[in-house]
């Protein structure tokens, strides 16, 4: 999956975020980071993105927000939402 470049997942709660980041490290993806909605774009500096995973607990702002920015770093960055468990 990962082309390069970093693996963002966006989430608030951060244990959910946490424990998927540990499942993509699992699959031997090297770097991966998390981060809540307000933070993500800082927190990937100038590393290359490489996919979004988009927790289900954003509001639907955030998710716009979210989805706008990696839109403007690429449009070809792969985005994956969430659902919330049930």
């Amino acid at each position: 999956m990962n082309s390069g470049g970093v693996i963002m997942v966006i989430n608030d709660t951060v244990t959910d975020a946490e424990n998927l980041k540990e499942l993509i490290e699992f699959m031997d993806e090297p770097v991966v980071h998390t981060a809540t909605p307000a933070e993500w774009l800082a927190c990937l500096g100038e590393q290359q993105l490489g996919a979004v995973f988009i927790g289900p607990d954003l509001t639907e702002l955030e998710v716009r927000e979210v989805v706008g920015g990696v839109g403007e770093l690429d449009p070809n960055v792969p985005i994956v939402m969430l659902r919330s468990r049930v």
